[in-house]
């Protein structure tokens, strides 16, 4: 077993992603947009906590197909990973973030309370809020959508 990973096979940083090259390695393939952000050829420092903070910050199922992704939604999904890559950092790597609390048997979603799904998907175990891609409505997604293009 080999413990130090081979750099150079290593995906750029989550934090240091561009938007391009998110678009680019992730927006591809027909696996799961989880199995894409744990795979560290393709980003670099995601594990499983934070993944799943991410796609719900990012309103995506952690199922859905990567290739199925819209410029936009990936504009958001990536924004989503830098913003709790950034707060994991801030609290010593650790990711915290609204959704980690609830992501246990049993949970609610922070924003609807609806139960939480739970599945494996990428090999890990996976929670997600089913209402997530919409119906929640507190306004935490819509703050991470891109801005609107200049005209």
């Amino acid at each position: 077993m080999r413990l130090d990973a081979d750099r150079e096979r290593l995906g750029p940083d989550a934090q240091d992603i561009t938007l391009v090259q998110f678009r680019a390695r992730v927006g591809r393939g027909s696996s799961a947009a989880k199995t894409w952000l744990l795979d560290q050829s393709v980003v670099a420092g995601v594990g499983n906590l934070l993944a799943d903070e991410t796609l719900w910050q990012a309103r995506i199922s952690p199922r859905r197909s990567a290739d199925d992704l819209d410029d936009d939604e990936l504009a958001v999904l990536r924004r989503a990973l830098r913003a709790a890559t950034r707060r994991a950092i801030l609290r010593g790597g650790v990711p915290t973030g609204s959704f980690i609390p609830a992501r246990k048997r049993g949970g609610h979603c922070p924003r609807c309370g609806a139960e939480l799904d739970r599945a494996t998907v990428g090999g890990r175990t996976t929670y997600w809020c089913r209402t997530n891609s919409g119906s929640c409505s507190d306004g935490e997604a819509r703050s991470l959508r891109p801005p609107r293009p200049w005209p």
